[in-house]
């Protein structure tokens, strides 16, 4: 444990919070206390994390420097509420979402902000936290630089970025991880049906990623789009003719990859 460690509360028993709070815990940066609406789950993740844990706002440990909203983004505002006349003046609020504004919590403390790991949580896998970009904002300089400090201790690429940055960023995440991964599992239906094994794309995938990370994505486009090969696409589209939206989502992809090559040309 780090000298002058911040009394911390964690809001939520999701994914992001066992995965925030376990790395807060391992880095000096203990969670007080763990606050959840179910009470098997709030004393599941305080167990985890050694420490207390209530489903009432109003048993909130007093003296709270941190508190963490960790919860789906339906519900962060009617938590917020909740919790608003429970939190000191003094305590930082932050909510973890990617989508959601900043500022909805304005309404309901003194002092609030983003904490937003720019990442896709599972159970089954273990983070990479020092690959994992953190974008903090607060409505306070010293809140940004308190926000600074806790990312950088328990990770290492940390952003200042704005509500309106942030929107952009998560419509752009879902494009490269919801869809991508979307068109992964369209591709594994595909040969499931032809009883073909979706390791075979495996080295395909890799080194599309691959490629995508070292250099502009456009750049690294193949494809019969991109070729201009028509006969190929349409052989394609006929053979998507039983598979509904899937033909839809070729199409329109394909048409997009060729606008895209066209401006660039």
């Amino acid at each position: 444990m780090i000298h002058g460690t911040p009394k911390i509360v964690l809001v939520g028993t999701g994914r992001i919070a066992w995965s925030l709070g376990k790395r807060l815990r391992s880095k000096g940066l203990p969670i007080t206390q763990v606050l959840g609406r179910n009470p098997e789950h709030a004393s599941a993740l305080a167990q985890a994390l050694s420490c207390a844990w209530c489903s009432d706002p109003a048993d909130l440990v007093k003296e709270v420097r941190w508190l963490i909203i960790a919860v789906s983004d339906d519900a962060i505002a009617m938590v917020a509420d909740g919790l608003s006349e429970y939190v000191s003046e003094a305590t930082l609020v932050t909510h973890t979402s990617g989508a959601t504004p900043g500022d909805i919590l304005s309404q309901y403390f003194q002092r609030y902000g983003v904490f937003y790991p720019l990442q896709s949580f599972t159970k089954e896998r273990q983070p990479v936290w020092s690959k994992i970009p953190f974008c903090v904002d607060a409505c306070l300089p010293e809140e940004v630089l308190f926000l600074r400090k806790m990312a950088k201790i328990i990770g290492n690429l940390v952003y200042q970025v704005n509500d309106a940055q942030r929107a952009v960023l998560h419509v752009a995440a879902v494009f490269a991880n919801n869809f991508a991964n979307h068109c992964f599992t369209i591709a594994e239906k595909i040969l499931d049906e032809a009883d073909l094994p979706f390791e075979m794309l495996h080295p395909l995938m890799e080194e599309t990623i691959a490629k995508a990370v070292v250099d502009s994505p456009s750049k690294m486009q193949t494809g019969p789009a991109v070729r201009g090969d028509l006969e190929t696409l349409q052989r394609h589209v006929r053979l998507l003719e039983g598979y509904g939206a899937w033909q839809l989502i070729y199409k329109a992809m394909s048409e997009d990859i060729q606008l895209v090559k066209r401006k660039e040309e």
